[in-house]
């Protein structure tokens, strides 16, 4: 999606406002014609722009919403509920407003939430009905309704750009009749989407609901239709059978279940469904009669795709708790068909695992495979449970008995800890651990290896952990930050295998803590000791002060001054020494080691982000945030803070006797017909004349759009005559990407382009006087003049400047220029 906030999007959103609902390509080709780029890329923009106020009509255009709406009046009947807690039920009656999202001055302090999203607001505001709102609703201020009663008609409308709410004005206008708009836009077949219908309505008739009338409902219902949350249907429609029937299409497409097995998933969920929201006195009853009506249906459940598929509808999707999924898998086992006996005793150790009773669990995983010797699923978990004893020959057997095992993330780190026989010794020979006992009963198809070794192990037993069911959801929405800069449609799935991701959610989010008390009992004594050591070490900031190529490093904790001797062969090839990073430092036996990933941290950022670990007020999300920033996309400005964006205009002049004397009067004089738009010793813009081509060529060009405006009114003023021929505007994006395909770095400038070489410079030179007298959390939040100054501080400052990139660069700080400064 783009940014709303791109020029490119705001000019898209001009042509709507000035011409009214537009088809993508009508607006690709009037965004062309202004000169805001290629067809090809416009028709693609418009396809996939981003913007609070754009709304997409049921006839395929795009209307400016805050046009489109201007003038508009829509009511809502209040009720008791809303009135005592300032929350607006937004379907059907309000749906229009919706996209006007919270930070949209326009929405006048309106605020869009959702029943599942924002739950703690309901709870907040005394909201007792979990099933209202269904869906979307306003939320005002607590006391904004005060004065109504329920039953009175409230009016809001776009006033002056912003959204009000007043007391609907009495007498309401004639109702409008819209039965025949209705039958041209709503689906026969099912339902249609209520927001791009009610858009399309209003664009179609520029008069309707221009006046208090009667609620957008009641006119739904008065046509003979009828509405749902977010879509609306003819009267009559079956809305819980068209959603199960979606839902249940979906649940086969993405487990790639057969109909068997999805009418088996749909019985169990109906199951679940029973045993959470009966009465305890009416329960079995209800059961038993489900059980009966269901036949044979349950028998799909015997394949362990259904088996996952039933399992993560039950617990994800209706949110079943661990008694109810015990409870389930025993009507299973209990009144099923008996080919899905291994699924009812996997689902109960499903159960009992996220219950964190692991004895109760791992005994149902036997069953099921008592049962099913080559049951997938209770293999698997077996074989977790073997690697967490640390019996790599047993779990590795178990995943071999399993289609595809050996693809199992476990599967080649426990090839590293299989026991390797001596042939050199017979059964009967003395050990080689000098132990005096006999091969055979000593070491023979065993291992031993040191903790330091076996704490990778220990770290992956803890990831698989923290990669369940019951972690997914934290799992996934950091994933979805840590990916949000990365345009690769597969981000997101590696974002989730992310170290980064991994690591937060075992330790900033207490998955580790869990995995310690529930799979402790599992561990071998010196790994619990170790993963309880583990739980001491908190994420910090390391400085790189000695590199051992191929062994590992020496670390300063820039948190603490601690220094460590850190055994990672992989880091001591990538790190440098002064680098700075934020990582986890572990014990491991004899050693320390690194898990969790390594984050380049710049020394601008090391402040920030050790006021963030010190503080017990981050939340995982914002260090997730903090540290993935890095990974965005470059975002260059000019010194007065507009986005860059290179922008080059051509045009034909007319008065080709007074252009010279003009345009130098303007800018001062020229260099070979070249004048450079110069202010306070900035480079704003450059204008270049051809006088030997006929007519005349004048060229333009700047580095933001505001510029721009400015010097293509100048040379009007210049030449009322001269024609505008064409114009570009190249975002900084997509320069950055034609200097990397020209070979010039993309974080350098151009050097054939002086105002971006000029532009960094400037700016990065105000950056460094900033800096100089910025208090530095660094430095123990004193400035760098001050620890100039004061011979107690000096080497920390020291130290700290070495840290930056010796080597000058474009764009980045210069340590010579700060040392000259601070005279150092």
């Amino acid at each position: 999606m783009t940014d709303p906030t791109d020029p490119t999007v705001e000019a898209a959103m001009a042509l709507l406002r000035e011409h009214g609902p537009l088809h993508p390509d009508e607006w690709a080709r009037l965004l062309v014609a202004e000169g805001h780029g290629y067809l090809a890329d416009m028709e693609e923009l418009t396809e996939y722009i981003d913007h609070p106020r754009l709304g997409y009509l049921a006839d395929g255009r795009s209307a400016a919403l805050d046009t489109l709406l201007s003038g508009r009046v829509l009511t809502h009947r209040l009720t008791a509920v809303e009135i005592s807690t300032g929350i607006l039920d937004a379907h059907p009656d309000l749906t229009p407003l919706l996209p006007f999202d919270d930070h949209d001055p326009a929405a006048g302090g309106l605020h869009t939430i959702f029943r599942d999203l924002d739950d703690d607001v309901f709870d907040e505001r005394g909201v007792r009905d979990p099933d209202w709102p269904a869906d979307a609703a306003l939320l005002l201020e607590p006391d904004a309704l005060a004065e109504f009663r329920p039953g009175d008609l409230v009016a809001l409308a776009l006033v002056d750009g912003v959204m009000r709410l007043t007391a609907a004005a009495v007498p309401l206008a004639p109702a409008p009749d819209l039965t025949g708009a209705l039958a041209d836009l709503v689906p026969h077949e099912g339902p249609g989407p209520l927001d791009d219908i009610l858009w399309q309505l209003m664009a179609d008739d520029p008069a309707l609901l221009t006046a208090p009338t009667l609620p957008l409902g009641d006119l739904i219902t008065a046509a003979g239709y009828v509405c749902d949350g977010d879509v609306i249907a003819t009267a009559g429609f079956d809305f819980a059978a068209h959603r199960g029937a979606s839902h249940a299409a979906a649940v086969a497409a993405a487990h790639h279940l057969t109909d068997d097995e999805t009418d088996a998933v749909t019985a169990f969920t109906a199951l679940i469904r029973v045993i959470e929201h009966t009465p305890d006195d009416d329960r079995e009853r209800a059961i038993d009669t489900l059980v009966a009506n269901s036949g044979d249906r349950f028998g799909g459940l015997a394949s362990p795709n259904a088996a996952r598929a039933a399992f993560g509808e039950a617990y994800a999707t209706c949110g079943a708790g661990t008694d109810t999924l015990h409870a389930a898998a025993a009507v299973l086992r209990d009144r099923g068909p008996r080919r899905i006996a291994p699924t009812a005793h996997w689902l109960a150790g499903k159960a009992a695992e996220l219950d964190g009773r692991t004895t109760d669990a791992e005994r149902h995983y036997e069953r099921a495979v008592s049962v099913d010797p080559n049951w997938d699923e209770a293999l698997e978990a077996l074989a977790r449970f073997a690697s967490d004893r640390g019996d790599a020959v047993r779990a590795i057997g178990l995943l071999d008995r399993i289609p595809g095992g050996d693809r199992e993330p476990m599967y080649e780190l426990l090839q590293m800890f299989r026991p390797v026989d001596r042939p050199d010794l017979g059964r009967n020979d003395r050990c080689w651990c000098g132990s005096g006992r006999k091969y055979k009963v000593c070491h023979l198809g065993k291992a031993e290896h040191p903790l330091a070794q076996r704490a990778p192990w220990l770290y992956q037993k803890a990831a698989s952990f923290a990669q369940g069911i019951a972690w997914r959801p934290l799992l996934l929405s950091l994933a979805q930050i840590r990916s949000s800069h990365d345009d690769d449609p597969f981000a997101l799935l590696h974002a989730l295998d992310d170290p980064l991701i991994v690591d937060v959610v075992l330790f900033e989010c207490g998955a580790f803590e869990r995995f310690v008390t529930e799979r402790g009992a599992l561990l071998p004594a010196d790994e619990l000791l170790l993963a309880q050591q583990w739980l001491l070490a908190d994420r910090s900031v390391h400085e790189v002060e000695v590199v051992r190529r191929g062994e590992g490093l020496t670390l300063r904790d820039v948190r603490t001054g601690d220094r460590q001797q850190v055994t990672d062969p992989a880091a001591s090839t990538q790190l440098r020494v002064g680098d700075f990073f934020s990582a986890r430092v572990v014990p491991a036996g004899t050693t320390m080691q690194i898990f969790g990933g390594i984050e380049p941290i710049a020394p601008a950022q090391r402040g920030q982000l050790i006021e963030l670990l010190d503080s017990d007020a981050t939340d995982p999300a914002e260090l997730v945030e903090f540290l993935s920033a890095r990974l965005a996309p470059t975002r260059l400005v000019t010194t007065d803070g507009h986005p860059m964006i290179a922008c080059r205009a051509v045009f034909e002049v007319a008065d080709t006797a007074g252009i010279r004397r003009k345009l130098s009067r303007r800018f001062g004089a020229a260099d070979n017909d070249r004048w450079t738009w110069t202010e306070h010793d900035s480079v704003l813009g450059m204008l270049n004349l051809s006088p030997h081509t006929e007519p005349w060529i004048l060229e333009i060009e700047t580095m933001n759009e505001p510029r721009f405006t400015s010097l293509i009114d100048a040379v009007g003023a210049a030449d009322p005559g001269a024609r505008l021929r064409e114009q570009t505007r190249t975002p900084a994006a997509e320069l950055m990407a034609q200097m990397q395909d020209k070979g010039v770095r993309p974080h350098q400038p151009d050097p054939a382009d002086p105002e971006i070489a000029a532009v960094l410079a400037e700016h990065i030179r105000r950056y460094e006087q900033q800096w100089l007298d910025e208090a530095i959390p660094a430095l123990g939040g004193h400035t760098p003049r001050a620890c100039a100054a004061d011979p107690t501080r000096r080497d920390e400052l020291i130290r700290l400047l070495d840290a930056f990139p010796q080597q000058e660069q474009p764009g980045a700080m210069s340590a010579r220029r700060l040392r000259e400064a601070l005279e150092l």
